[in-house]
């Protein structure tokens, strides 16, 4: 780990939209820093790049207006009422600074992926600044103790509790297209398996339907609800026909897929899994 430099901190503070009395980023932690090879064609006179990642440590106060509209915010709040967050960031900048054009992009990128930084930008002298957004990230995109130059972003969040602890629950949609037969299915975000705890196995307690069609209008067509005995949460498969054993992040169905059909199901969670990897201690 290593003590960012000022010229790194006014682009990184950005992570936190800083606002006064509202969010503050407290420390910010350089854990990679790596040259950039030249783009393709350059010149002897191209700009040297470098790409330096860390994870910047925030608080929001949830009691203040500009907090308070994120959902359950107070239910995520430390002993000192403050909700901390850490998010993990990518910059990439002149080596001398003094070379820099004084134009800096942002990228929140989807589900963690960080994009190539464009020649001509590089050229200029830009500055590209990419960070964490999204804290249901999962499987490749898991919280990690460290980030780095060609990983994928992530952002900690706490796990929202009721003040005796117990958890919080709330309906969750998930959908499943192109599959078929009879081997069951995995509920995924992406390439990622959805981060959520189902809150029962019972399959009266959640909802499927197959649909056979949607529009642009949000106009269904071929909808069918699929009895709670015709499914189960649990992976199956020639050797383990339905239901299969029992598994709260698959679903089987007795009949099989369609692959002509999408599948929709309502279940409720009873809480947000906190997914890290096996190496993440707290900071």
């Amino acid at each position: 780990m290593k003590t960012m430099p000022l010229v790194l901190a006014g682009a990184a503070l950005a992570l936190g939209l800083c606002i006064p009395g509202h969010a503050r980023v407290t420390p910010i932690v350089v854990d990679e820093i790596r040259p950039m090879a030249a783009p393709a064609g350059s010149g002897p006179g191209a700009i040297a790049y470098e790409q330096v990642a860390g994870r910047a440590f925030g608080e929001l106060d949830p009691r203040l207006p500009v907090n308070a509209i994120i959902q359950d915010i107070d239910l995520a709040k430390g002993a000192d009422g403050k909700v901390r967050y850490v998010a993990s960031f990518v910059i990439f900048k002149p080596v001398d600074m003094a070379k820099a054009s004084g134009l800096m992009w942002h990228d929140v990128p989807n589900r963690g992926r960080v994009f190539a930084f464009a020649p001509q930008e590089r050229a200029f002298g830009d500055i590209d600044l990419a960070s964490a957004w999204q804290g249901d990230n999962s499987g490749a995109t898991a919280v990690r103790p460290t980030a780095s130059v060609n990983g994928m972003q992530f952002l900690d969040l706490p796990v929202a509790r009721r003040a005796d602890g117990a958890p919080v629950t709330g309906e969750v949609l998930a959908r499943i297209v192109n599959r078929s037969g009879k081997a069951s299915q995995p509920l995924l975000v992406q390439t990622n398996p959805v981060p959520y705890k189902l809150a029962s196995l019972d399959t009266q307690a959640s909802r499927l339907v197959s649909r056979s069609g949607e529009n642009q209008r949000g106009e269904v067509a071929g909808e069918v609800a699929i009895p709670a005995t015709d499914w189960s949460w649990g992976r199956c498969a020639a050797e383990h026909p339905f239901p299969g054993t029992p598994d709260p992040t698959q679903i089987c169905l007795k009949n099989g897929f369609d692959p002509a059909r999408l599948y929709q199901v309502v279940f409720t969670a009873a809480d947000f899994t906190r997914v890290r990897s096996a190496t993440t201690s707290a900071a």
